[in-house]
């Protein structure tokens, strides 16, 4: 559940236009439910908050995509299966920017970007030990670069100018 909530929080600091027929997202999230023989879960409400932020337009985000995916057995074996996925249907046009392993926790994290006009369109994959996760959105680099240079003042822009208590 950790890694749900990362992903759901990342995504949202992350999240800007992705176009409604994204094919690639699409079919990526159908490479991993037939390579891995996992099914998308619904989430409720997900339409409304897709949006609810295209309506506020927080600092740097317009709009995200995500698929949920139980895994109750455990992350899938073969996880190698996954840089396949992105080359085949992603033509090729997504680089790998991190994979990071987790043996103690069983989580795996794979984060791919390219360019899209002045703005990047990442991918965030996450493999826990009871839910897979895919998450794209396109971004502002200058949002994204600010972010890492200064969280605090990101997470602030997000929460419309206010500290969390």
């Amino acid at each position: 559940m950790r890694t749900l909530l990362t992903v759901v929080l990342l995504g949202t600091l992350l999240a800007v236009p992705v176009a409604a027929g994204d094919s690639d997202f699409h079919a990526i999230v159908r490479g991993v439910e037939s390579g891995y023989g996992v099914h998308r879960v619904h989430i409720p409400l997900f339409g409304l908050a897709r949006f609810a932020v295209n309506i506020a337009q927080p600092e740097g985000v317009k709009d995200f995509d995500m698929a949920i995916f139980q895994t109750p057995d455990g992350p899938p074996r073969d996880l190698g299966q996954f840089d396949g996925i992105m080359r085949r249907v992603g033509g090729g046009h997504w680089s790998p920017l991190i994979h990071v392993r987790s043996r103690r926790d069983r989580e795996w994290v794979y984060v791919y970007a390219r360019p899209e006009g002045r703005d990047w369109r990442m991918l965030i994959a996450t493999f826990g030990p009871s839910e897979t996760v895919v998450l794209e959105a396109q971004v502002n680099p200058e949002f994204l670069a600010n972010a890492l240079e200064d969280p605090e003042h990101a997470g602030q822009a997000l929460n419309g100018g206010q500290r969390e208590p």
